[in-house]
Protein backbone atom coordinates (compact mmCIF):
# COMPACT_ATOMS: atom_id res chain seq x y z
CA UNK A 1 0.00 0.00 0.00
CA UNK A 2 0.97 3.28 -0.28
CA UNK A 3 0.94 4.79 2.94
CA UNK A 4 2.98 1.60 3.93
CA UNK A 5 5.79 2.91 1.19
CA UNK A 6 5.65 6.02 2.72
CA UNK A 7 6.09 5.30 6.24
CA UNK A 8 8.91 3.06 5.49
CA UNK A 9 10.34 6.62 3.49
CA UNK A 10 10.11 8.51 6.75
CA UNK A 11 10.99 8.66 10.27
CA UNK A 12 7.78 8.26 11.92
CA UNK A 13 7.42 9.05 15.91
CA UNK A 14 4.43 8.30 18.07
CA UNK A 15 3.73 11.06 20.43
CA UNK A 16 1.05 12.52 23.30
CA UNK A 17 0.47 15.36 24.60
CA UNK A 18 -2.14 16.95 26.95
CA UNK A 19 -3.79 19.88 28.00
CA UNK A 20 -3.78 21.01 31.43
CA UNK A 21 -6.79 22.89 32.33
CA UNK A 22 -7.65 24.79 35.57
CA UNK A 23 -11.02 26.44 35.86
CA UNK A 24 -10.76 28.59 32.74
CA UNK A 25 -6.96 28.67 32.14
CA UNK A 26 -4.57 26.49 30.20
CA UNK A 27 -1.13 25.74 31.13
CA UNK A 28 1.43 25.81 28.21
CA UNK A 29 5.41 25.95 28.28
CA UNK A 30 7.49 27.78 26.12
CA UNK A 31 9.61 25.72 24.17
CA UNK A 32 13.64 25.55 24.42
CA UNK A 33 15.20 27.50 21.99
CA UNK A 34 16.85 24.42 21.42
CA UNK A 35 14.71 22.18 19.93
CA UNK A 36 14.65 21.56 16.75
CA UNK A 37 10.47 21.38 16.33
CA UNK A 38 8.69 24.42 16.93
CA UNK A 39 11.35 26.04 19.19
CA UNK A 40 10.38 29.66 21.16
CA UNK A 41 6.88 28.58 21.14
CA UNK A 42 4.22 27.61 23.53
CA UNK A 43 3.51 24.15 23.51
CA UNK A 44 1.08 21.50 26.07
CA UNK A 45 3.37 19.16 28.19
CA UNK A 46 3.82 16.06 26.05
CA UNK A 47 6.78 14.13 24.17
CA UNK A 48 7.66 11.03 22.17
CA UNK A 49 6.65 7.60 23.12
CA UNK A 50 8.91 4.89 24.08
CA UNK A 51 9.18 1.46 22.21
CA UNK A 52 5.78 -0.57 22.71
CA UNK A 53 4.51 2.61 25.26
CA UNK A 54 1.22 3.01 24.53
CA UNK A 55 0.42 7.12 24.50
CA UNK A 56 -1.73 7.77 27.41
CA UNK A 57 1.19 6.04 29.25
CA UNK A 58 3.42 8.33 27.22
CA UNK A 59 1.52 11.39 28.37
CA UNK A 60 1.60 10.27 32.20
CA UNK A 61 5.30 9.79 32.32
CA UNK A 62 6.07 13.27 30.16
CA UNK A 63 3.53 14.94 32.30
CA UNK A 64 5.42 13.74 35.38
CA UNK A 65 8.73 14.38 33.71
CA UNK A 66 8.31 18.24 32.22
CA UNK A 67 5.71 19.41 35.02
CA UNK A 68 5.34 17.07 37.93
CA UNK A 69 1.98 16.28 37.50
CA UNK A 70 0.87 12.82 38.24
CA UNK A 71 -2.34 12.29 35.73
CA UNK A 72 -5.14 10.47 36.83
CA UNK A 73 -7.32 10.34 34.19
CA UNK A 74 -7.08 11.66 30.28
CA UNK A 75 -9.54 11.54 27.24
CA UNK A 76 -8.21 11.50 23.83
CA UNK A 77 -9.31 14.59 21.95
CA UNK A 78 -7.94 13.74 18.60
CA UNK A 79 -4.64 11.53 16.60
CA UNK A 80 -2.97 13.69 14.08
CA UNK A 81 -0.18 13.40 11.50
CA UNK A 82 1.99 16.18 12.10
CA UNK A 83 5.45 16.95 9.14
CA UNK A 84 8.38 17.46 11.09
CA UNK A 85 10.16 19.23 8.59
CA UNK A 86 13.41 19.77 10.77
CA UNK A 87 13.98 15.77 10.73
CA UNK A 88 12.31 14.74 7.12
CA UNK A 89 9.87 13.09 8.62
CA UNK A 90 6.40 13.22 11.03
CA UNK A 91 4.89 11.98 14.28
CA UNK A 92 1.53 10.44 14.86
CA UNK A 93 0.55 13.04 17.78
CA UNK A 94 -1.86 12.07 19.78
CA UNK A 95 -3.66 14.85 22.03
CA UNK A 96 -5.63 14.44 25.27
CA UNK A 97 -7.35 16.31 27.48
CA UNK A 98 -6.18 15.83 30.94
CA UNK A 99 -9.23 15.51 32.95
CA UNK A 100 -7.74 14.77 36.46
CA UNK A 101 -4.38 15.82 37.94
CA UNK A 102 -2.43 15.70 41.23
CA UNK A 103 0.43 18.17 42.09
CA UNK A 104 1.74 21.48 41.65
CA UNK A 105 2.66 22.16 38.08
CA UNK A 106 6.05 23.61 38.08
CA UNK A 107 8.75 23.53 34.72
CA UNK A 108 11.03 20.67 36.29
CA UNK A 109 13.26 20.05 32.99
CA UNK A 110 15.09 21.92 30.15
CA UNK A 111 12.17 21.34 27.38
CA UNK A 112 10.90 24.53 28.39
CA UNK A 113 12.12 27.62 29.57
CA UNK A 114 8.87 28.84 31.32
CA UNK A 115 5.39 27.46 31.71
CA UNK A 116 2.75 29.74 31.85
CA UNK A 117 -1.35 29.59 32.57
CA UNK A 118 -3.67 30.96 29.52
CA UNK A 119 -7.10 32.00 28.75
CA UNK A 120 -8.38 30.35 25.41
CA UNK A 121 -8.41 34.13 24.02
CA UNK A 122 -4.51 34.53 24.67
CA UNK A 123 -3.15 31.70 23.93
CA UNK A 124 -5.10 32.64 20.21
CA UNK A 125 -2.59 36.05 20.55
CA UNK A 126 0.51 33.70 21.46
CA UNK A 127 2.76 31.89 18.96
CA UNK A 128 2.10 28.41 19.41
CA UNK A 129 3.41 25.03 18.05
CA UNK A 130 0.37 23.55 16.65
CA UNK A 131 -2.39 26.15 15.38
CA UNK A 132 -4.49 22.44 15.56
CA UNK A 133 -4.82 23.45 19.18
CA UNK A 134 -6.69 26.22 18.97
CA UNK A 135 -9.56 24.22 16.97
CA UNK A 136 -9.42 20.96 19.34
CA UNK A 137 -10.14 23.44 22.31
CA UNK A 138 -13.13 25.10 20.02
CA UNK A 139 -14.73 21.51 19.79
CA UNK A 140 -13.70 20.53 23.02
CA UNK A 141 -15.55 23.37 24.43
CA UNK A 142 -18.42 23.36 22.04
CA UNK A 143 -19.66 19.97 23.43
CA UNK A 144 -19.94 21.71 26.68
CA UNK A 145 -17.32 19.59 28.45
CA UNK A 146 -15.84 20.89 31.57
CA UNK A 147 -13.14 20.19 33.42
CA UNK A 148 -12.74 21.34 36.63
Amino acid sequence: HFNHFLNCLMKIKVCAGGFLMKKNKLLFGKRSPKKTWAPNKWDIVGGRSLKGEHPLETLKRETFEEIGVNVLSARLIKSLDVVDESKNGYFKYHIYMITSWRGQPSNCCDEHTKIKWFTKEQLSKEKIALNEYLTLLDDWFDDGTIVE
